[in-house]
């Protein structure tokens, strides 16, 4: 019975995650457990303890006499896992130059073709998702299931706590273009090259989200 309930709480976990990803819940959103128990088809028990998991992880809040919460991403959150995840990519490099063969890429590239016609909402979230994929793939060419499984944490928070209405359809564009050069730089095993582009693939996806972030705090801020 305990495994069961584990299980099931398990379950739960995911799905909330899911339908986050799939935009049925937003960040900042308000969880009625109630009806979320109805909606996973389970009972109000086991969705509690995934509610308090996910709160752990800082996916959600409680707040006492009000209820849970979807966290929203700040600013200073979203500049610190830049940071981090910046430092991981580049730490990787090397070994990803030293392992990528052409399977790797060709592999890499029709991956990439299934998101390739999703350019407007609400497919926005499926492709910053699709840019976490290409990344984590590299990462894990470079062998090193740590450092994967960190980056994996990095781009969960970004992307499950970032809400989708900010994200910008003219930055995704940008994102397959310089997810190509980086290809050509690895297959050529430039390791100047590939950290120049990785540097500035990084830059330019923070510069977006932080922007838009400030914009929001400001516009939060000077409500008249």
């Amino acid at each position: 019975m305990p495994m069961k309930r584990g299980v099931v709480i398990q379950e739960a976990y995911d799905k909330i995650k899911q339908m986050i990803y799939s935009n049925q819940l937003a960040p900042g959103q308000k969880i009625v457990y109630t009806d979320l128990a109805k909606k996973l088809k389970i009972s109000v028990t086991p969705l509690i303890h995934a509610l308090n998991r996910l709160e752990a992880s800082d996916f959600v809040s409680y707040i006492p006499n009000k209820g849970y919460f979807l966290n929203e991403i700040t600013l200073e959150e979203a500049t610190q896992l830049y940071e981090v995840r910046e430092a991981l990519e580049l730490h990787a490099l090397p070994k990803v130059i030293e392992k990528i063969e052409q399977a790797h890429i060709d592999q890499i590239k029709k991956e990439s073709k299934k998101y390739r016609h999703l350019e407007q909402a609400p497919a926005e979230r499926d492709l910053f998702l699709a840019d976490a994929q290409f990344h984590l793939y590299l990462v894990k060419i470079s062998g090193n299931n740590i450092l994967h499984r960190m980056l994996k944490e990095i781009f969960e928070k970004l992307y499950l706590k970032y809400p989708p209405q900010y994200m910008d359809t003219a930055r995704l564009k940008e994102i397959a273009s310089e997810h190509r050069s980086l290809l050509q730089a690895l297959a050529r095993r430039d390791i100047v090259a590939a950290t120049a582009i990785t540097k500035l693939h990084i830059a330019q996806g923070r510069e977006r989200i932080l922007g838009s972030l400030l914009k929001k705090k400001k516009e939060t801020l000077y409500v008249p």
